[in-house]
């Protein structure tokens, strides 16, 4: 691939351009975002559904998509930069649905990095970006890190994913509390716990379990307010996942207050009853809404209510090696058995016509940790809550379940984009949206393996230098001793 500028900028000092690289990993010089700019020659998938355009044109200027479409009626203008694309595939930005930019819960990293979340954060969202995911939305982890996370890439301070946060799990507790890692709690000091749970909880958290309705809609209209981008809460448990966490009508007044706020409003569910549940109270989004036990798949009668309804669902795909893997090494594991009735929950909904959102619940792994972890055997097949990995691999598992190559290509750009109500700014190559864009080396729609052939990656018009990213890794860097 070779990209032409009719204009050349003056070459800037080298210890500038590599400030650039470093700090913007832009390959193009930050103020060529405000030229016009032409991808030519590749294959156009533009994310809508609409067939592929081969010898398609992609121009952008300060940031956002102008024009798409065919060589034969997209006229490349006068003096623009163009990228030659010949013989490759040009789609939208990749997106994950469900992940945690934060999820390294462990007490060395809670001790040692208190006051420097935002920075792991940060790495979360470079990772991401290095591997195609141009916008991401973290539905669980502390809140006021990531808005500090977000903003500073949102202002250009650092490069990485755009990121939209929930903050809170509505009805869960911190990190060192009984939803999570409660065991680890009498190890530290009660402070440091009060400390952590209060980061992520900011007053959302098991105490709402016990309110009338009128009292969690005080919470939650008072929540709003902090600047996250939408809401999620708990409809049933998340280490006693077969609980009902919240009744429907606790439920629905949740998804009323943030409909007010103008945020979509999302659930955690992990049973039967809690999904429907869910779908009767008015949810935008149902996450992870392919587990539903050990046992008992979700009933058709359901499905088809949320199809019926609109309601997006945040699907957890794993391959089937994967699911292999999990039977062999690591049989009596607590979630072996829900992948496996999750295999014929979204099978269902593929049939049904759901409209599934590509998701992973994936963090940063920890190098040191996998290497000591007892199931390590099964933790390396495919993993699907490796950052950076697990969406390569999500997307190969919907492929295995029979979707159609093209509705696996919307579930991780325009779907996912409608779902959170950003299909004006996002999820589509189309005239007015952000120019989010991945070129790969094989075609998508023949193989779901060919999303990890990533030749360029383009956020908000600008190409981003992958092999600077991470910046400045603190937990994917770690070494394992010898």
């Amino acid at each position: 691939m070779s990209i032409h500028r009719a204009n050349p900028l003056p070459r800037a000092s080298s210890a500038l351009s590599a400030t650039l690289a470093l700090l913007l990993t832009v390959a193009i010089a930050p103020g060529v975002a405000a030229q016009t700019v032409a991808i030519t020659g590749g294959t156009v998938i533009d994310g809508t559904g609409a067939a592929p355009i081969t010898d398609g044109v992609v121009v952008f200027a300060d940031g956002r998509i102008t024009a798409a479409g065919p060589a034969s009626s997209t006229p490349v203008p006068a003096g623009a930069t163009t990228i030659d694309a010949g013989g490759r595939y040009v789609i939208p930005g990749l997106m994950d649905g469900n992940l945690h930019l934060f999820l390294n819960l462990d007490l060395e990293t809670l001790i040692l990095h208190e006051h420097r979340l935002h920075d792991i954060i940060l790495e979360a969202a470079q990772i991401a970006l290095k591997t195609g995911q141009t916008t991401v939305f973290d539905t669980w982890g502390p809140r006021a890190a990531l808005a500090q996370a977000r903003d500073m890439i949102n202002a250009g301070e650092a490069p990485g994913s755009r990121i939209y946060l929930a903050g809170n799990i509505i009805g869960f507790s911190g990190p060192l509390g009984p939803d999570f890692r409660e065991s680890h709690a009498p190890y530290v000091s009660q402070a440091f716990v009060k400390r952590i749970n209060d980061t992520w909880e900011e007053k959302t958290g098991r105490e709402l379990l016990w309110m009338t309705p009128d009292s969690v809609a005080d919470v939650i209209r008072n929540y709003t307010t902090l600047g996250m981008d939408f809401l999620k809460y708990g409809a049933s448990g998340h280490v006693d996942m077969n609980l009902i966490s919240f009744s429907e009508r606790v439920q629905r007044v949740i998804v009323e207050e943030g409909h007010r706020a103008g945020m979509t409003v999302q659930t955690h569910t992990t049973s039967v009853e809690s999904f429907d549940m869910a779908i009767e109270a008015g949810v935008d989004i149902i996450t992870h809404c392919g587990i539903s036990g050990p046992e008992i798949p979700i009933p058709m009668e359901s499905i088809q209510k949320m199809v019926d309804r609109g309601i997006a669902c945040s699907v957890l795909p794993i391959t089937a090696r994967r699911l292999a893997a999990l039977e062999e090494h690591n049989p009596t594991g607590t979630l072996t058995p829900y992948m496996k009735i999750g295999a014929i929950n979204r099978a269902n909904m593929i049939k049904a016509g759901a409209k599934l959102l590509m998701s992973t619940d994936a963090g940063i792994q920890n190098p040191v940790l996998l290497a000591e972890s007892p199931t390590l055997a099964s933790d390396t097949v495919d993993s699907r809550v490796k950052l950076g990995e697990g969406h390569f691999n999500a997307l190969v598992g919907l492929e295995e379940l029979g979707m159609d190559p093209m509705e696996i290509l919307k579930s991780t750009t325009s779907n996912v984009a409608e779902a959170y109500w950003l299909d004006d700014e996002i999820g589509t190559l189309t005239p007015g949206k952000w120019a989010d864009i991945v070129i790969l080396d094989e075609d998508p729609l023949a193989s779901a393996y060919n999303y990890r052939t990533i030749h360029m990656v383009i956020k908000e018009g600008r190409t981003v230098d992958l092999d600077a990213l991470p910046v400045d890794p603190i937990i994917s860097s770690m070494k394992v001793a010898r």
